[in-house]
């Protein structure tokens, strides 16, 4: 029998019961009352495909969530007596737990707080049969990130967490739908849409898997790769979301089965980024369908194994590699070389594999044994429904040049010697490091001393570029140095060795230090005094009494 049937049969026998349920290892507590049409927070048909996507794996907690029938006071997360909120049902979910979306729209009006925080080894899984649609996350909140400092984020992922079948829609201020930093979170059938900034950041040493998802609309990029970060994106569809794929400092992610279209650029490729494109489709875009810059060097296939990428109708070049600094290896690909600029191999004979490229393909070749949900079977990404009105006639923010160019904190200047030329640079991670708001991994800024002294350094200026008539950027000085940084100590007033004890728990490298005649411990130095005072804050969450020094 079929688990459909099976899930059915319990639904039409039992009235006014509690029936609990047992299959393929994953115990569900159901709680059915008689008006059960009208309350139910999930039909039979979506709760056994919850069920079949996670056979054959350890048992999980599955938690009901409706946002408007739901109740965080008196539910107690049954599929009968939903809670009313995401946030409720993160803050009591534990790993391996599943937490189950009823169509509608979670919101601040709703009651949800930003940014939602999924916790390792938690899934949110919405309705993955239309991609989400009729499942919309709307909002945002500061999240503080490792890598960026402070960010405006709607959901926040975590180590072995995954997020599927809804909308994510952030129209804040520099609004990003999803934040993905250092972990190995699954991504799969979304729908990232009117997201002021990016509908998805990759930062750190991220691993995740991005999966026919849909970005439309989005204000400066559909996703952001940065850092060290290997992500697989695989079968996703970017259409008209400002630039599809941005791809900075030393990211290195796969690229592969992607429709990129009618967006500003299809994929940028900055700095000393290496991603390996391998069967997308690169069209109809309104500037360039690949822009390679600097040290950029995208692996677009060898004789050995050949790209298999299609670009086409591109308006200006389908490849614009003019201000690339390297050849880039272009083996195997199904375009036109009058629609080319800049340097590339098309034989794939000459390409010697580095260390780097070993690396990365050892790293490819490694599994996540820890991951604790089987992914859904993987659907064509073509079929992708259409997006409801709400969601098309939006107020979204029109990102000029000169806004996108506020990507991260930092500036892109664009030198064009001729109209065939465009260059980007890539965004730079904020110095000192700013902490995000897990204090399990916190680092001292290397630019202080264990004595605490302030260490001169080069401080990164970022001007907006100056736009003249003539429609080109001109460049600025990209840093100036300063003998002098503000900095802001957080330090925390310890009273007994209990308190020691957590310090050291949350931080391996906070140290102590005489302030004023008392012992306190440093934990850690800012340049921005916000995040100095959300430290502080998180501290004091956690029962500790914490201070901010400044520093001249």
């Amino acid at each position: 029998m079929s688990l459909e049937k099976i899930v059915n049969i319990l639904f039409q026998s039992v009235n006014g019961s509690v029936y609990p349920l047992t299959v393929v290892g994953i115990s569900v507590i159901c709680l059915l009352g008689s008006n059960s049409h009208s309350s139910r927070a999930q039909t039979p048909r979506r709760v056994a495909q919850i069920i079949k996507n996670h056979q054959n794996t350890h048992p999980a907690n599955l938690f009901f969530v409706h946002p408007h029938i739901g109740n965080d006071s008196t539910g107690n997360g049954t599929e009968n007596a939903p809670w009313q909120t995401i946030t409720h049902a993160l803050n009591n979910a534990t790993s391996n737990s599943i937490i189950i979306l009823a169509d509608g729209t979670y919101s601040t009006q709703s009651g949800e707080v930003f940014p939602l925080i999924v916790k390792p080894g938690v899934a949110i899984q919405g309705n993955i049969t239309n991609k989400g649609k009729s499942v919309i996350i709307h909002g945002g909140g500061q999240y503080l990130s490792r890598s960026f400092g402070s960010q405006n984020v709607a959901i926040v992922t975590k180590d072995q967490s995954r997020v599927s079948g809804v909308t994510v829609i952030n129209n804040n201020s520099r609004g990003f739908g999803l934040w993905i930093e250092s972990n190995n979170s699954i991504v799969q059938e979304n729908i990232f849409t009117q997201n002021t900034q990016d509908g998805i950041a990759v930062a750190g040493n991220a691993t995740a898997n991005i999966s026919n998802n849909y970005f439309y609309r989005n204000g400066a990029n559909g996703i952001t790769i940065s850092g060290n970060a290997r992500p697989e994106i695989r079968e996703n569809v970017f259409q008209d979301t400002g630039f599809g794929i941005n791809i900075i400092a030393n990211a290195a992610p796969l690229i592969t089965g992607n429709k990129i279209k009618s967006n500003r650029s299809g994929v940028i490729v900055q700095a000393n980024s290496t991603p390996i494109l391998r069967g997308n489709t690169i069209e109809n875009n309104r500037e360039d369908g690949l822009v390679v810059i600097a040290q950029g060097r995208p692996d677009l296939g060898s004789s050995n194994d050949p790209g298999r990428n299609l670009f086409k109708s591109n308006k200006r070049y389908d490849i614009n590699a003019k201000s690339a600094k390297l050849v880039i290896f272009a083996s195997g690909n199904n375009l036109a070389t009058n629609r080319i600029r800049g340097k590339l191999d098309f034989s794939g004979v000459n390409r010697a594999k580095s260390q780097v490229d070993s690396q990365r393909q050892e790293k490819r070749n490694i599994s996540p044994s820890k991951q604790t949900f089987q992914q859904p079977n993987n659907r064509s990404s073509n079929q992708l429904p259409p997006l409801p009105n709400s969601v098309i006639n939006s107020n979204l923010e029109q990102y000029s040049p000169q806004k996108q160019a506020q990507l991260f904190g930092t500036n892109i200047n664009s030198t064009q010697n001729d109209t065939g030329v465009i260059e980007f640079v890539a965004p730079q991670a904020r110095k000192p490091t700013n902490l995000s708001q897990d204090l399990g991994t916190i680092k001292p800024n290397s630019n202080v001393k264990n004595n605490g002294e302030v260490e001169t350094y080069q401080t990164y200026e970022n001007p907006d570029p100056v736009v003249r008539n003539t429609g080109k950027i001109e460049n600025f000085p990209r840093y100036r140095v300063s003998r002098t940084i503000p900095r802001y100590r957080v330090l925390v007033l310890v009273n007994n060795q209990q308190q020691m004890q957590l310090l050291s728990d949350l931080s391996k490298d906070a140290f102590p230090r005489v302030w004023r005649g008392q012992q306190v411990i440093q934990v850690a130095v800012f340049s921005n005094s916000d995040n100095a005072r959300s430290m502080m804050m998180n501290l004091a969450n956690r029962g500790l009494q914490a201070v901010i020094e400044p520093v001249n």
